[in-house]
């Protein structure tokens, strides 16, 4: 599966995406956004994306998406797969919804030890705004 990491002036049918299948999410210029088209083809429509957004040092994990019509056919876990070279580059989170949680740990991303006091504050003001989200942070060293 091969993700496509696409420029902030590329992004039009990426943002068309999200309005339709995330209309709460907000695409901002300054977050990488990779998507995966249908057959792997970029003249095809986008079934799949996600976006890393640096949040001081490190990235946060975000809007995760796969197209309703192609779920439950195991594309997330290939998105997650492609990332793992990505998240190995430096400190990655995310703010798991409660019933994505189990699938977030299938791949090496825990609730367990401290959160750094930026990804802390920000998951804060989520839970501020009554948004029920877990911290999780890529555990690059899985226990065997």
């Amino acid at each position: 599966m091969t993700l496509y990491w696409l420029d902030p002036s590329m992004r039009q049918q990426a943002f068309i995406f999200y309005k339709r299948y995330m209309p709460h999410a907000r695409l901002r210029k300054k977050e990488r956004l990779a998507v995966k088209y249908f057959n792997d083809n970029p003249q095809q429509p986008i079934i799949a994306a996600v976006r890393l957004r640096a949040i001081g040092p490190y990235q946060l994990l975000t809007g995760m998406l796969v197209h309703p019509d192609h779920r439950n056919q195991g594309l997330a876990h290939h998105l997650m797969r492609s990332l793992s070279p990505e998240l190995n580059t430096c400190a990655h989170f995310l703010f798991a919804l409660p019933e994505l949680e189990p699938f977030y740990r299938q791949h090496q991303f825990s609730t367990e030890g401290v959160f750094p006091v930026e990804i802390a504050q920000l998951h804060r003001r989520y839970f501020n705004q009554g948004k029920s989200l877990t911290p999780m942070y890529f555990n690059n060293q899985p226990d065997d």
